[in-house]
């Protein structure tokens, strides 16, 4: 039986049952687990929010406590109409100061990138030879499949961004294999940020490597052709979808995610994607954050006949094209990947409104500089967070659209707010 306790209360050893209140609440992806490290102790213990346990499955609490009802989690106050608040000085938010910019620190460092090289190339190697079996008319070993996602997604639990990071650098033979190997990795990634279950993280880690599947069946130097595609080869390429479905579903054990990516990851909202012109609601959250993975990779991805684009240039282009990408999961998506388009509007933890900043360089965390306090409704004194899911720093809560807040131009506001000049009306 759960029983709810105090953060200051948990211990090494202890079985975590859950959280109250939403996945907001608590610095995890996951909401089941045994507290192992001093680092996930002093998370949860810093976390603000109480814990659920299950003392039969871990260490006992030494002074137990009887479980309470959830609170209810109070929204901060909304305004839709801030015109008046704009035009006067704000009273708290004023000061000639200058914010003093932060200094956001690397995603992951060297051992990080080590420990992901190699398992990339390993994996890259493992799936290249199951693919070329494909090739020669053999059965897809879905255990073997299913044990790549597993290695993977261990090894993201240390740290995504440098996966991701290293999986951009694509050989020219290899691209297909460690292409496949990088959706994978962005799947359960997303699928992690979502607070899906263990089963389904893996399902969709397993889409992501079997997404392209199909492609094993069409000519190579079509695949790799520089130049523009004929009429005649767009329409061969366009098949990949569903010739990879007939595959997959030629074997057992494949997951019903993995069938369903497979078939629909090309589709878009608005129904301009193929086999089947899909739209809205007839495409499932699997295909549509198949779409977001499959459209990101491919854009970061160096290839011989041109460079790929930076990871904020590929977002602010995928944010710029409507109707193509669920809006609510591309958020989340960058939340995953941890990279935002400069200028974008965001809700903070800490309830403020903040702007993304500009990176510095490649590499490092998301700032977000702070000007708006969404309790109090006014303007505040500029200062800088680091995004993460530390402790001691802030996190991208949503996306929020500035037409709902602002009466100003967002665009030059925001250039204002970045630029660090002084609110004004």
């Amino acid at each position: 039986m759960s029983i709810r306790i105090k953060p200051e209360q948990a211990e090494l050893g202890m079985y975590v049952d859950g959280f109250p209140g939403s996945w907001l609440s608590h610095p995890f992806w996951r909401a089941h687990f045994v507290i192992k490290s001093d680092d996930d102790l002093l998370r949860i213990r810093g976390g603000g929010t109480d814990i659920f346990i299950d003392p039969e499955k871990g260490a006992p609490v030494a002074l137990q406590k009887e479980v309470q009802p959830d609170r209810p989690i109070v929204e901060p106050k909304k305004v839709s109409a801030l015109q008046a608040r704009l035009a006067a000085p704000s009273a708290r938010g004023q000061s000639k100061r200058l914010p003093k910019r932060a200094i956001a620190p690397p995603a992951f460092g060297k051992a990080d990138e080590f420990r992901a090289a190699a398992l990339a190339e390993r994996s890259t190697r493992v799936v290249k030879d199951i693919f070329d079996n494909c090739r020669l008319g053999r059965s897809i070993p879905t255990a073997q499949i299913l044990a790549i996602v597993r290695d993977i997604a261990e090894t993201l639990e240390q740290n995504s961004t440098a996966f991701a990071s290293v999986t951009r650098l694509k050989a020219k033979d290899d691209y297909t294999y460690t292409h496949s190997v990088a959706v994978c990795a962005l799947m359960i990634s997303l699928a992690r940020e979502l607070g899906l279950s263990a089963e389904s993280v893996r399902d969709l880690g397993a889409a992501g490597l079997l997404h392209d599947v199909g492609k094993l069946q069409i000519d190579e130097t079509i695949l790799r052709k520089p130049g523009d595609l004929i009429a005649e080869e767009r329409s061969l390429i366009a098949k990949h979808p569903e010739i990879g479905h007939a595959m997959l579903l030629a074997e057992t054990g494949v997951p019903t995610a993995a069938l369903d990516v497979c078939l629909h990851h090309h589709e878009r909202l608005d129904g301009s994607g193929y086999p089947f012109g899909l739209r809205e609601d007839s495409i499932t959250q699997a295909a549509r954050m198949a779409a977001i993975c499959d459209v990101y990779d491919a854009m970061t991805s160096h290839r011989p006949y041109r460079k790929g684009m930076s990871p904020v240039e590929a977002l602010t282009q995928m944010a710029a094209m409507h109707g193509h990408f669920d809006r609510d999961l591309l958020f989340r998506f960058m939340r995953s990947v941890g990279v935002f388009p400069a200028g974008k509007l965001i809700r903070l933890r800490s309830n403020r409104l903040g702007v993304i900043m500009p990176a510095a360089q490649q590499g490092c965390r998301p700032v977000a500089r702070a000007f708006y306090d969404t309790v109090e409704t006014c303007l505040i004194d500029y200062e800088d967070a680091v995004l993460s899911d530390r402790l001691n720093d802030d996190q991208a809560v949503c996306a929020e659209d500035p037409a709902v807040w602002f009466a100003d131009d967002w665009a030059r506001m925001s250039a204002r707010i970045i630029s660090g000049n002084r609110h004004t009306s």
